[in-house]
């Protein structure tokens, strides 16, 4: 395909739509995609796709449903399309090329599986706590005794986003947790209610990394 073909997105940007029948896949050529799901009220992020020739919305070719997700660039993003027939013949013509299909989607339907698994099955409360760790390491500040403090309204926004979790959702496990008092607001923050800090043990009991 002739580099004419090749389409570039702006941060924000949606290459396609949830829902949608599409009719191309795409090979990232730079940037980064998320490739994020609806659910009840919100929504949540599959997969971002950041390396150089990964590829994405391949299923559209391969069983003709709509698409399962939409995707999003996050930074300018230049892409490549890539048709039925195009990919078809790529497949037919290169074996390492159809080796590397395999894998991926052997590797991606285990990681739905488990994403849906968690959505599913662990608790709301259990999976927003997991959801507030993720933030709080990576985008919170290290305090003393091991314990992390994070912005509240950052850390709700993150969560909204990448669990689908409704807002409502994550205020009431976040003031579950304040009344046990399993994490608490910031000294700082005590009337401003702007801050939390969450417990070394809370982060080492919630922490995904931890839980291989």
């Amino acid at each position: 395909m002739a580099n004419d073909n090749v389409k570039l997105f702006e941060p924000g940007d949606l290459i396609f739509k949830e829902g949608e029948k599409g009719d191309v896949m795409y090979v990232l050529l730079e940037g980064a995609v998320e490739l994020k799901m609806r659910l009840e009220r919100g929504e949540t992020v599959l997969k971002t796709v950041d390396t150089p020739n990964d590829f994405f919305g391949e299923m559209a070719l391969l069983d003709e449903r709509p698409r399962s997700a939409s995707a999003v660039a996050v930074k300018k993003t230049k892409v490549l399309p890539v048709d039925g027939p195009t990919f078809e013949s790529m497949i037919l013509a290169n074996g390492k090329f159809a080796l590397k299909i395999i894998k991926v989607l052997a590797a991606r339907i285990r990681r739905s599986n488990d994403q849906v698994s968690d959505l599913i099955e662990t608790m709301p409360k259990e999976r927003i706590a997991r959801g507030m760790t993720d933030f709080a390491v990576r985008h919170g500040e290290p305090i003393h005794e091991g314990g992390i403090k994070v912005n509240v309204e950052a850390m709700k926004g993150w969560i909204n986003t990448h669990l689908g979790a409704a807002q409502d959702e994550i205020e009431a496990a976040i003031y579950r947790l304040l009344k046990d008092e399993t994490i608490a607001w910031a000294p700082t923050s005590a009337k401003t209610k702007e801050n939390l800090v969450l417990p070394k043990d809370f982060v080492r009991e919630f922490d995904r990394r931890t839980q291989a």
